[in-house]
């Protein structure tokens, strides 16, 4: 009957090394891999990687397992001899990729397969080129996945090491914990021992209150700013800066509301 051939290419936006990592990560195929029903790694070469491997597979017209054993040339081939298989009596074939740069690869697929049901031969065919097509745009999705995923990761770590130096360079010691700003002071506290101030004492009071209130929202403010990234650090001090503005300027208000009250009595 002879083996029936088919081959697929794809262009995939992930590095080479990213598509190798993934076509040879057989454990999570069932995740990735449309028609792959199992894997089973047998057998592992040196390197950590599957050596004998048998896959269960939805071939559209039947589900058929088949154990390959793998080679390497990483990162840009993969071949394999057939062991033995159930409803498939041989496989051949090999995966190549190739760097097209800039994070960009291409992966072509190349896989003959000798059933070991009768089909009328179009059948077969459709079925097995269907199945291979899928094969390789499922590794796309998943390269791809891999890529962007590794690509925010990168970002991140990016991210903390700016704000570490900026910090560093600022003298300013980062932490994870966040301090929220303090809660005003009730006003039942501000009395005196006797709970008696005079109209002419009102206005001093008020400043000095407000003022601490106001230092202590500045302080909460910078604490923190020291907990986010410099952009928003700056948003921070600019936000303590404005309190302790409101701090100095609301007591001044009161005190001239005051001293008008006193004139008109």
């Amino acid at each position: 009957m002879g083996l029936n051939w088919a081959e697929h290419s794809v262009e995939i936006e992930a590095p080479i090394e990213t598509c190798f990592e993934a076509i040879t990560d057989y454990e999570t195929f069932p995740s990735w891999q449309s028609a792959v029903v199992d894997t089973e790694v047998l057998d592992w070469d040196k390197q950590g990687r599957g050596k004998r491997v048998r896959l269960f597979v939805d071939a559209k017209v039947r589900k058929v397992d088949y154990t390959l054993d793998y080679r390497y040339d990483q990162p840009g081939r993969i071949e394999w001899d057939f062991v033995e298989g159930n409803g498939i009596n041989d496989a051949d074939g090999h995966y190549v990729f190739e760097d097209l740069g800039g994070g960009r690869s291409r992966a072509t697929y190349k896989l003959g397969l000798e059933v070991g049901i009768p089909l009328p031969g179009p059948v077969a065919r459709r079925a097995h080129k269907s199945t291979l097509k899928a094969s390789v745009e499922d590794l796309k999705r998943e390269a791809e996945r891999r890529a962007a995923s590794s690509a925010k990761a990168s970002e991140r770590r990016s991210a903390d090491h700016r704000e570490a130096a900026l910090a560093e360079k600022a003298g300013i010691a980062r932490t994870r914990r966040h301090t929220p700003p303090p809660a005003a002071e009730p006003t039942a506290e501000w009395a005196s021992e006797d709970g008696v101030h005079s109209v002419g004492e009102l206005p001093a009071l008020l400043v000095g209150r407000v003022a601490s209130v106001g230092r202590r929202v500045a302080e909460g403010g910078i604490e923190t700013a020291r907990d986010v990234t410099a952009g928003a650090a700056s948003a921070g001090v600019g936000a303590a800066r404005r309190a302790v503005g409101l701090g100095l300027r609301v007591p001044a208000a009161v005190a001239s509301r005051v001293r008008d009250l006193t004139r008109d009595r």
